[in-house]
């Protein structure tokens, strides 16, 4: 048992996370700056991303897991690596 290797928990859920949290990113990265980051109020994100409740936190935990994004005060804030997953997804030069 200890010798197999660990099964991914969350299968085709997971893509749809991750397809999510790049979506994230890059709608944060096209708003343009806010305070001098890419960033967007915390409480606009469920009307901005369209998404339901559990979907947008399992975005959101993937996202802070990966380093894209950060929180700052009120603002939620795209980190370096999440402006490389944001022109990733909006097809930009990196």
């Amino acid at each position: 048992m200890a010798d197999q290797p660990a099964q991914r928990q969350w299968g085709k859920h997971f893509s749809e996370t991750e397809a999510i949290a790049f979506d994230l990113c890059a709608h944060i990265f096209r708003r343009g700056k806010t305070e001098g980051r890419y960033a967007i109020e915390v409480e606009e994100l469920p009307r901005a991303m369209g998404l339901n409740p559990p979907d947008l936190q399992r975005a959101l935990e993937l996202a802070a897991d990966r380093d894209w994004i950060e929180y700052v005060g009120l603002l939620l804030a795209l980190r370096a690596a999440g402006i490389y997953a944001a022109k990733t997804a909006l097809d930009l030069p990196r």
